[in-house]
């Protein structure tokens, strides 16, 4: 039997919460069973209480007896107060600090009087006294990464320092109230005669001239984050196996400067093989990742030979260029590409070794001498696969400068998923900072009595924090790159996330908690230096913190029209919240067609994805009040078309003046950003996605069933477009 004192004591010390608020605002108590599951998942063996009392103790005991913190974040929300752990005999003693700033900014330094410093805390470790002083530091120190130097009684101490603004980046007509409008897509679902069977970078940029043209501002993507080149169908972009870079399958071929001399890749691609298999994949109606995958990858390592043949190392502008973007990225790119190289080697000799959990255990660890044994001898093939990075990244920077060229006031938002596959190079390139055991999701709610249960292995708060926030700082700044604004995806993480136990349901889990103030500052501080606004997706249940917290930051908020009712009432237009995103519905929901037909409740209910017959019946009921709730404010605006009656019951289909009415209405709202799917305007009805399924579902594969100049030549459409741009200029 656990020691429930000792597990209580832990629990706290991890900042595992005993109770939460559920989705109905019920204060809950989570099961002592449920944390013993977490702890066991962080690694503490709960039937060892002599072994789980030294760990504790240590826990306890282990700042105190240091005198920095592994890193101090100085965020103006918080205040500019280092916290200092000394003992009261040490605070006899004058000290001196001394900052080493980055950039050769010219140091700062002071002394400082132990005594006379504000007492926050106090430890006893035996009969020594340990107290915790605020150290109050300059107001005026410059916002980055810098190191601070502490010393007191011969004895010096340093940690990283990262100040941080309390505030992220907001572009001119942001800050000055701007009401803009766009779209959000997936952007391997574009249709065009130019791709390989799925959306590219190539599609991206047409999307961006004809939106431009119609008075656009903003188009949000996807997450385009590195998948597995070794398993094409495992597709969903928001368990990818590195966030930091992109997936090469978005590279248009024709578009690589190496390909003008890719004599032979020109005469594959002009033959009649591959031009039918190219009509093939493009007529699809879902992505055949694998085809698309086996054409391009060939293609890839084509133009990757003749890279290395003219330019590899020879000093040319392109080998410069190359050179320049490998050593920009450092370490995580050459770890991420080593992944790439041993993931394809032992593919190879094994075709089960799906990620790096499979691999001989040597491998494991991408520190080991085994590792950097192979790195050595299979140079070129890292080589490789930093090329097919540089090639994502110059043709997604082109794109982002067309944005600016064609005067889009955000240009291209990207989207940060919450967390990466655990089997990929992200988790296996930064061990040290997840916990592997674990797994994030969402506790129960009505729609789900069992919560999600994602499989992405999170973050280890402590673990995090020990190395300095590195491998959120890369996060960052990879996702901020050649965007103008970056969605993060379940942002309540910088807060806290529902873990949940391996083998089991997320009814099992429970909330573990972060330094909101830490992550926040980097990520404010991120925001700044690349120019980049942060959109913060709080749906669901939003704690306190969240609400008082994101607003102050500038972050902008995400709303979500059918979230938006209240006891069958919409919220009207003008109380949306102004620095926020709006949207009808999103990639997690169903389509504007799917949602008045019901067709995606019919669709859960074949599989089997309700408990009971009532659960079914009773989601019908809700959405026949929630339609009727639409029909009411579109009445009470003027919005409703002419034919379309006042009770929703007596509008069984979805229509294209209906639907283009909805988004009118919601593009009235206060928000300053409205983006509109470009799904809903082709009424179509199958998802993309049906959360809490993954073989069930074909999820990540539908393809839009118009091409953009098909879509955009109708004259309702343009017409559309042109009241959105009359709508939004109002602010």
């Amino acid at each position: 039997m656990t020691n429930g004192e000792l597990v209580s004591k832990l629990a706290h010390l991890r900042n595992i919460s005993s109770t939460f608020q559920d989705y109905r605002g019920v204060a809950t108590q989570v099961d002592a069973a449920n944390i013993e599951r977490i702890l066991a998942a962080m690694g503490y063996d709960l039937e060892d209480d002599a072994g789980l009392a030294q760990r504790a103790m240590q826990l306890d005991q282990q700042q105190w007896q240091q005198r920095l913190e592994p890193v101090v974040v100085l965020n103006p929300l918080r205040g500019h107060d280092l916290n200092l752990y000394l003992t009261r005999d040490e605070c006899q003693q004058t000290g001196h600090w001394r900052i080493e700033c980055e950039q050769d900014a010219p140091a700062r330094e002071g002394h400082f009087d132990p005594s006379e410093l504000t007492q926050t805390g106090d430890y006893w470790i035996g009969d020594t006294e340990h107290l915790r002083l605020a150290l109050p530091l300059p107001l005026d120190l410059p916002e980055g990464y810098h190191r601070i130097y502490l010393t007191l009684a011969g004895q010096t101490n340093e940690t990283a320092l990262i100040v941080t603004p309390a505030t992220s980046f907001q572009p001119e007509p942001m800050a000055r109230g701007d009401r803009i409008w766009g779209t959000a897509i997936q952007l391997y679902t574009l249709r065009s005669s130019n791709n390989w069977g799925m959306g590219d970078f190539g599609d991206l940029a047409e999307l961006v001239d004809t939106l431009a043209d119609q008075g656009a501002d903003v188009i949000g993507l996807n997450p385009i984050h590195s998948l597995y080149p070794i398993s094409p169908e495992h597709a969903s972009p928001y368990s990818p196996s590195n966030r930091s870079y992109v997936n090469p399958l978005y590279v248009v071929i024709e578009q690589v400067p190496e390909f003008q001399s890719a004599t032979d890749l020109q005469q594959t691609l002009a033959g009649v093989e591959m031009q039918t298999e190219l009509s093939r994949l493009r007529d699809q109606s879902m992505v055949d990742y694998t085809g698309v995958s086996a054409l391009k990858y060939r293609a890839l390592k084509d133009l990757y030979r003749v890279f290395r043949r003219d330019h590899l190392g020879q000093g040319t502008d392109r080998d410069r260029a190359f050179q320049a973007f490998v050593e920009q990225q450092g370490d995580p790119l050459r770890e991420h590409a080593t992944f790439e190289a041993l993931l394809t080697h032992f593919r190879q000799q094994d075709p089960m070794a799906w990620g790096w959990p499979c691999w001989p255990e040597a491998y494991q660890d991408h520190h080991s001498e085994a590792v950097q044994a192979f790195a050595t001898e299979h140079d070129d093939d890292i080589t490789y696969f930093q090329y097919l990075q540089f090639v994502a990244d110059e043709q997604l920077q082109a794109v982002d400068r067309q944005t600016k060229a064609r005067g889009m006031r955000i240009g291209l938002y990207r989207d940060l998923a919450v967390g990466a596959d655990r089997g990929g190079a992200e988790v296996w390139g930064n061990r040290e900072s997840f916990c592997l055991n674990a797994a994030v999701g969402a506790p129960p709610d009505a729609l789900g009595p069992n919560g999600q249960n994602w499989g992405l292995p999170p973050f280890d708060p402590i673990k995090l924090k020990a190395q300095g926030y590195q491998s959120f700082i890369t996060l960052l700044r990879n996702n901020m790159r050649a965007c103008g604004a970056l969605r993060i995806d379940h942002a309540m993480a910088l807060l806290r996330l529902w873990w949940c136990p391996p083998g089991e349901s997320a009814a099992y889990g429970a909330y573990v908690y972060y330094d909101l103030y830490d992550l926040l500052g980097i990520l404010n501080l991120e925001s700044q230096r690349n120019q980049c606004m942060v959109i913060a997706e709080d749906l669901g249940t939003v704690p306190d913190e969240v609400i008082d917290t994101f607003p102050r930051a500038q972050l902008y908020s995400n709303k979500v029209f059918y979230f938006e009712m209240a006891d069958g009432v919409c919220t009207p237009p003008e109380d949306y919240a102004q620095r926020a995103l709006a949207i009808v519905c999103n990639h997690d929901m169903p389509t504007v067609h799917a949602f008045w037909a019901m067709s995606d409740l019919d669709l859960r209910q074949q599989l089997g994805m309700f408990a009971t017959e009532a659960d079914f019946q009773g989601e019908r009921v809700a959405r026949s009040k929630a339609k009727q709730a639409i029909i009411d404010a579109l009445a009470a605006y003027n919005r409703l078309p002419d034919g379309i009656s006042s009770d929703a019951g007596k509008v069984p289909d979805m229509t294209l003046p209906l639907c283009l009415a909805i988004h009118r209405h919601l593009a009235a709202c206060h928000s300053q950003i409205v983006a509109v799917q470009l799904e809903d305007l082709m009424l179509i009805n199958a998802p993309v996605n049906i959360p809490g399924t993954s073989d069930e579902y074909p999820n990540w594969r539908r393809k839009l069933t118009e091409t953009l100049p098909e879509l955009f030549s109708k004259a309702a459409i343009k017409a559309f477009c042109q009241q959105l741009n009359t709508l939004r200029g109002d602010g």
